[in-house]
Formats: structure tokens, sequence, C-alpha cells
């Protein structure tokens, strides 16, 4: 049985210990089409930074949230306005 290929991501490592991945990264990891990784951008769900999708970069942070919103709408069959809200409100609970 061949083995199976594992996928290799390029990341850049920030000073704080985090890293950042660029939008095609991003969307790989993340399992998601580009326009809904855009989406989730242009609803404020995540905040990368960049001029736009080609210079994008996203932060650990943004994968958490990402996959948080995707969730809700999975599991809770919210839209993404509705996902959006319910992240920021579960992120300011969380800082208490």
């Amino acid at each position: 049985m061949a083995p199976t290929p594992i996928p290799v991501f390029e990341a850049e490592l920030l000073e704080e210990g985090g890293f950042s991945l660029d939008f095609s990264h991003f969307c790989a990891v993340l399992h998601c089409p580009e326009g809904e990784a855009v989406q989730l951008v242009r609803y404020g769900v995540i905040h990368p930074s960049g001029s736009g999708p080609q210079h994008w970069r996203f932060r650990a942070l943004d994968l958490y949230r990402a996959r948080l919103s995707r969730r809700l709408i999975r599991d809770l069959e919210l839209d993404l306005a509705g996902a959006a809200l319910a992240v920021e409100l579960l992120e300011r609970l969380r800082q208490f």
C-alpha cells in the first residue's frame, strides 16, 4: 500500500510566537472555497492584514474565528451575518 501524501503548507512565524498564512494556504487549511473566505472578511469575522486577497496574511486567531463561524453556520443553520454576530459575542464573553 502506498503511503498517504502529507500536505505541506508554508507559514510565516511571527515574533509573538504565532504564525501567518497567505490566502491560498488559509483556504486550504480551512477547507473552504476562496469566495467563502472573502465573505468571512467582508462580514468582519476575520481580519487579515494586507490590501487585498493576493496580499492578505491570516493569523491563528483568524483561523479559529473562521472555523467557529463555519461550525455555527453548519450546526445551528445560521446565515453568515448571524454567525459573525455570534462569534463577536462569544469573543466578548471569553474576554471576561
